[in-house]
C-alpha cells in the first residue's frame, strides 16, 4: 500500500506566482511632470552644459567686422536703329537688358570671375599679433598650397564673406562684406564694386565691338548694292530719255528709283548705327550707379551671445527631456520583464561578442550561406 507523499500534498497545495504585466498607459500631464522631477537633475545639468558651451562659443568666437553698401546697374543701351537694322537681314541682335538685370550682378558676386581679381589686388591688413602685412588675399589670409589650391581656397573664403540681395520694388543691389578688420571689409567692398564696374565696361565695350563689325560689314554690302541700283537706274534713263511718254517705261522708272531711295536711307541708317557702336566701343563711363558707398565699420559685428545661449538651453533641455523619456520608459520595461527588454539584453550580449571577436559574423553568414 502506497501513502502519498507529505511533500507532494504541499506542493500542489502551494500558489503558483503570476506575473502581471501592466498595460500600456498613455503618457498624462501628472506623468510627464513625473518624469520631470524624478529626472530633474539630470535635466538641469544638461541644459546648463548646452547653454554654457553655446555662450562660450559665442564670447570666444572672432570679431568681425561687417561693410555695406548698394548699388543700381544704369540703364543700358537698347537695340534702337541697330536691332531693327539686323532684324531686317534676319540677324537678331539683343539689347542690354540682360546685362541691365540686377539678379545678374548679385550672381557674379559669386563668381571666379569677380572674386579672384579681387583677390589678386593689393591689400594692408593686420595679422592675429598685430603687425601689418600687405599683398593680396593669398598673402593676407595666410592661404596654404599649391597656387591653384590657394585661388580656389580664397574664393571660396570670398564667396562667405561676401553676400547680396535685391530689392525686388527699386532693383537696387545691396552688398555686405565681413571680414575680421574694418579697413579689411572696406578695401574688398571697393574693390568689388571696382571690379564689378570693369568687367560690365569691358562685356560691354566688347559687345559694342562685335556689332561695329557687324554693321561695318554691311555697310560695305549696301554701298554695293547702291551703287549697282543707281548704275542701273543710270543706264535706263541713258537709254530711255522720252520715258514719260510711255506708261511701261515710266513704271520701270518709278521702279528703279524706289529702289535707289530705299538702298539709300538704309545705308544712311547703316552709316549712323556704325557711328553709334563706335562710340559704345570707346565709351569707358561707369556702367553702375553707387546708391551708397562702403564705409569703414565703426564697430565690430554683434556676436549674439544671447541669442545663442538661449538656442543652446533649449536644445540642451529638449534633448534632455527625450533622454529622460527613454530611459524612464527602459527601467519600467525592465521591471516588468518584458519579452523587449529580454529580447535587447540577448541582442546586447550577441553585439558584444561580435565587436569582441570580429571574425563571428563573418562565421555565421558563411554558415547560413550553406545550409542554404
Amino acid at each position: 500500500m502506497t501513502f502519498p507523499r507529505q511533500t507532494d500534498s504541499l506542493v500542489a497545495a502551494a500558489p503558483r506566482e503570476v506575473i502581471i504585466t501592466p498595460e500600456p498607459r498613455d503618457v498624462s500631464a501628472v506623468g510627464f511632470v513625473n518624469v520631470l522631477l524624478r529626472y530633474r537633475t539630470f535635466i538641469i545639468i544638461m541644459t546648463l552644459a548646452f547653454g554654457f558651451y553655446a555662450g562660450y562659443k559665442s564670447v570666444t568666437s572672432s570679431k568681425r567686422y561687417t561693410t555695406y553698401a548698394s548699388f543700381m546697374p544704369k540703364g543700358a543701351r537698347g537695340s534702337g536703329q541697330l536691332g531693327g537694322i539686323a532684324a531686317q537681314f534676319g540677324i537678331n541682335i539683343s539689347g542690354g537688358d540682360a546685362s541691365n538685370s540686377p539678379q545678374l550682378y548679385t550672381d557674379l558676386l559669386e563668381t571666379r570671375t569677380i572674386l579672384l581679381p579681387v583677390a589678386m589686388k593689393t591689400y594692408r591688413g593686420q595679422t592675429k599679433t598685430g603687425g601689418v602685412v600687405e599683398g593680396n588675399l593669398i598673402k593676407v589670409f595666410n592661404v596654404q598650397g599649391r597656387r591653384n589650391v590657394q585661388e580656389q581656397r580664397v574664393v571660396q573664403a570670398l564667396r562667405g564673406a561676401i553676400k547680396g540681395t535685391v530689392i525686388a520694388k527699386t532693383g537696387v543691389i545691396e552688398m555686405s562684406v565681413s571680414s575680421g578688420t574694418p579697413e579689411l571689409s572696406y578695401q574688398i567692398a571697393t574693390n568689388v564694386l571696382a571690379q564689378l564696374n570693369e568687367y560690365n565696361l569691358s562685356t560691354r565695350q566688347a559687345s559694342a565691338a562685335a556689332e561695329r563689325e557687324f554693321v561695318e560689314r554691311q555697310v560695305t554690302e549696301k554701298r554695293a548694292e547702291l551703287q549697282q541700283a543707281e548704275t542701273q537706274l543710270s543706264n535706263f534713263l541713258q537709254s530711255n530719255r522720252q520715258y514719260r511718254t510711255s506708261p511701261q517705261l515710266y513704271l520701270e522708272y518709278s521702279r528703279l528709283q524706289r529702289l535707289v531711295d530705299m538702298r539709300q536711307a538704309l545705308l544712311s541708317r547703316m552709316y549712323e548705327a556704325f557711328e553709334n557702336a563706335r562710340i559704345e566701343e570707346v565709351r569707358n563711363l561707369p556702367v553702375i550707379n553707387i546708391i551708397e558707398a562702403p564705409q569703414l565699420p565703426i564697430g565690430p559685428d554683434a556676436r549674439g551671445g544671447v541669442r545663442r545661449t538661449g538656442i543652446g538651453l533649449l536644445t540642451g533641455f529638449t534633448l534632455a527631456v527625450l533622454l529622460a523619456f527613454v530611459r524612464d520608459r527602459f527601467v519600467r520595461s525592465r521591471a516588468t520583464g518584458s519579452e523587449e527588454v529580454i529580447e535587447y539584453a540577448a541582442l546586447k550580449r550577441e553585439a558584444i561578442g561580435d565587436l569582441t571577436h570580429p571574425w563571428r559574423p563573418i562565421t555565421r553568414a558563411f554558415s547560413a550561406r550553406r545550409s542554404k
